[in-house]
C-alpha cells in the first residue's frame, strides 16, 4: 500500500511538472479516481518549503461536517467557487453568504456565489496544498462515493489565508492515514437507466407537465414518471420542447452577449448546482471547448460532447419559462440557461424573443437546405 501511495505522489508530481496536465486528467491516467489522488497525499507532513517547490503538495482529509464546514468559508472573504460535470466547468469568484441547510439540502443564496449543494452525496472531503512556482494553492475539495469531485473552493491571494489555518484545525480528521474505499460506479444503475413503466401515461404525464407551478417541480415531475430529462423532453412534443443545434447553442451565447441580456446559467452534478446571474461578455472558442471569460465568472463547455441541445417551455404560476437545455449522450444535464428572473414575476419577453427568434432562423435555415 505505501509503494502504491508513493508511486501515485511521485506520478502527480511528474505529470503536473512535466505534462501540466490537470488533477481530473492525472487521475484519469492513472486509472484511479479524483479523490483518490488526493488521498494519496493525506499524511504528508507541512512543509514551509512546499511554497516554493513545483508541486509538491499534501491533503488533509476532513471530518464529515459538511454544512458547517460551508458555513465557515465565508470567513475566508473572497474565494473561487467551481462546480463541473463531465462537459462543462463552472467558475465563480465571490463570499459565501449567506449560507444556510433545508435537511441534506445546502444553500449559497448570495448575489454573486449562488449553489444547491446535496450533502447526501458527498462522502469525502479535504483540504488540499500544493506548491506552484512561488506561491501556494490551497483549495477545499468535495467528492461523492465514486470519488468523483461535486464542489471545489480554491482561495485567492486576497482571501483570508490565516483563517484557513484555522479551519483545518477545525475541521481535520482523526483519521489521517492515506486509504479510502471508493464505489464502483459501474456497477449502480444511473438515473440515465430509468424507463417509464408498464403503466406509463403519456396523457398523464402530459397533464403533469401543463400543471407545472414552479420550475423546481420538474425534478419530481421525472421521479414520478421514471424519466430522464432527455426522455422527458421528448415525450412533451413540439408545443413544449423544440431541438436546437450547437451553432443556435452559440448564436443565443453571441445575441445575449451583443444585448447585454441578463442571464441565468447553471452546471450541476448530482452533488452540486451553481449558478451565475448577469449579463456575460468575453466569448471565445478554442480547441473544441467554448467558453465565457469573463472577471469573476467563468463558463467551459466541451462542445463535442453535447450531444443534445432543447428550447424547453415549461408552465409555472408566473407563466411560461423558457429555457436552453444541454444534455450529454446519456440525457443528463450538462448546463440550464434561462433568461435572469426572480421568482413572482414573468420571464423577460427580451429573452423569450431572443431564444424563439434564434429556433426560427434555425428552422429557415433548415427549410431552404431540404427546398
Amino acid at each position: 500500500m505505501c509503494n502504491q501511495i508513493n508511486d501515485i505522489r511521485q506520478s502527480f508530481t511528474s505529470l503536473r511538472l512535466d505534462k501540466k496536465l490537470r488533477h481530473r486528467e492525472i487521475a484519469q491516467f492513472l486509472k484511479i479516481t479524483e479523490a483518490e489522488l488526493l488521498d494519496a497525499h493525506v499524511g504528508v507532513s507541512k512543509l514551509a518549503a512546499i511554497k516554493s517547490t513545483p508541486h509538491l503538495a499534501r491533503a488533509v482529509r476532513l471530518k464529515n461536517s459538511w454544512p458547517e464546514i460551508l458555513a465557515e468559508v465565508k470567513h475566508l472573504g473572497e474565494v473561487l467557487a467551481l462546480t463541473r460535470n463531465d462537459c462543462g466547468v463552472h467558475e465563480k469568484v465571490g463570499i459565501y453568504e449567506p449560507t444556510s441547510a433545508q435537511g441534506d439540502i445546502g444553500l449559497v443564496t448570495g448575489d454573486v456565489i449562488d449553489l444547491r449543494l446535496f450533502y447526501r452525496q458527498w462522502e469525502f472531503g479535504f483540504i488540499f496544498e500544493e506548491g506552484k512556482g512561488d506561491s501556494l494553492q490551497r483549495s477545499i475539495q468535495f467528492f461523492d462515493e465514486f470519488g468523483t469531485a461535486v464542489h471545489k473552493i480554491f482561495l485567492l491571494p486576497q482571501s483570508d489565508h490565516i483563517y484557513f489555518d484555522e479551519l483545518i484545525d477545525k475541521f481535520a480528521s482523526s483519521n489521517q492515514d492515506s486509504g479510502i474505499h471508493v464505489q464502483d460506479k459501474t456497477q449502480t444503475a444511473s438515473s440515465s437507466e430509468l424507463y417509464p413503466p408498464e403503466d406509463f401515461s403519456l396523457e398523464s404525464f402530459s397533464n403533469d407537465w401543463e400543471g407545472l407551478q414552479d420550475t423546481h417541480d420538474f425534478f419530481d415531475l421525472l421521479k414520478k414518471h421514471r424519466l430522464n430529462r432527455l426522455q422527458a423532453i421528448e415525450l412533451i412534443g413540439k408545443h413544449y420542447a423544440e431541438p436546437l443545434s450547437r451553432e443556435s447553442m452559440k448564436m443565443i451565447f453571441e445575441a445575449a452577449q451583443e444585448s447585454q441580456l441578463p442571464l441565468m446559467i447553471f452546471i450541476g452534478n448530482r452533488g452540486a448546482i451553481q449558478i451565475h446571474s448577469g449579463p456575460i461578455h468575453r466569448l471565445i472558442e478554442a480547441k473544441g471547448w467554448f467558453n465565457i471569460l469573463d472577471p469573476g465568472f467563468n463558463l467551459h463547455l466541451d462542445i463535442e460532447k453535447i450531444d443534445h441541445i432543447w428550447l424547453v417551455r415549461k408552465p409555472s404560476k408566473d407563466g411560461v419559462i423558457t429555457s436552453m437545455e444541454l444534455l450529454d449522450h446519456s440525457g443528463e444535464m450538462i448546463a440550464l440557461v434561462f433568461g435572469k428572473r426572480v421568482p413572482g414575476q414573468p420571464e423577460m419577453a427580451s429573452w423569450r424573443n431572443l431564444i424563439e427568434d434564434v429556433l426560427k432562423d434555425q428552422v429557415n435555415q433548415e427549410f431552404c437546405v431540404v427546398d
